[in-house]
Formats: C-alpha cells, sequence, structure tokens
C-alpha cells in the first residue's frame, strides 16, 4: 500500500487475474468504463517490450453521480483505476487507486462520504480477489 493505493498480489497469471477482478468489481456495482492495454500501447507507440500490464477504468454509477452532483469538477479523477499487471517476480500485482485519497484535493466535504463508500466496495472487492487466504 501507498499513501494513494492498494496492493494485493496473486499466485497466479496476469490472464488468469483479469475476469476475477472484473467480476469482484462489477460484484461491488462497479463497472469497466475505459481500459488501456498498458503493454500493446508501449510497444505500437515505442516499440517497448512491457509485461502484461492494464488500466481498468472502474466506476460505480450512483457513487459517481453523487460525486458529479456535490462537485462536478470531480470529473477529472474519475474512473476508479486499477491495474492488473505482472509482477516481476512472478504472479500478479492488483493495485486500486485509494478514492479516499483521491478526494482530499476537492474542499466538498460531501464527496468524503462518497470517497468512503467507493473505497470500502474497492476495498471489498479487493478481499474477493485475494480470496480466503487475504
Amino acid at each position: 500500500m501507498t499513501d494513494y493505493t492498494t496492493r494485493i498480489r496473486l499466485d497466479l497469471e496476469p490472464e488468469e487475474v483479469e475476469p476475477v477482478v472484473r467480476q469482484a468489481l462489477a460484484d461491488e456495482g462497479f463497472g469497466i468504463l475505459t481500459e488501456i492495454d498498458v503493454q500493446a500501447t508501449m510497444k505500437a507507440k515505442l516499440d517497448e517490450d512491457l509485461p502484461f500490464h492494464r488500466i481498468l477504468g472502474a466506476c460505480n454509477p450512483p457513487l459517481a453521480l453523487r460525486a458529479l452532483q456535490a462537485d462536478p469538477n470531480v470529473g477529472a479523477l474519475l474512473p476508479c483505476n486499477v491495474v492488473v499487471r505482472a509482477h516481476p517476480d512472478g504472479g500478479t500485482d492488483v493495485v486500486a487507486v485509494d478514492p479516499l485519497a483521491m478526494l482530499t484535493v476537492s474542499p466538498v466535504e460531501e464527496l468524503q462520504a462518497v470517497a468512503a463508500d467507493a473505497a470500502d466496495r474497492i476495498g471489498r472487492a479487493l478481499d474477493a480477489i485475494a480470496g480466503p487466504t487475504a
């Protein structure tokens, strides 16, 4: 964990983990609005070979609506990004942004409740991904 993310590591290949991440997020009400295949993009743009690395832009529509109604500028911070990437020593890292950390940049008090809800949901999704050994 950093000041702005939460990370779990799994002893599975990224291709196995990604559908589990998508399902765990869906179970918490998140859909994937954007997807960036960093590996493919770096190859196409810079001819660099990177390991598996995907950024999933997760959005929970009711939470996003509450946040946008409280502060329309918060759209610059949406969606909540979740990264699925190969770990250099094998396995997969799943890294999620901490909504509480992201929304501390806004003085709008209502955003803290929205961020706390989003953080709880992302935390439960990560717990589900990690499984009973978490």
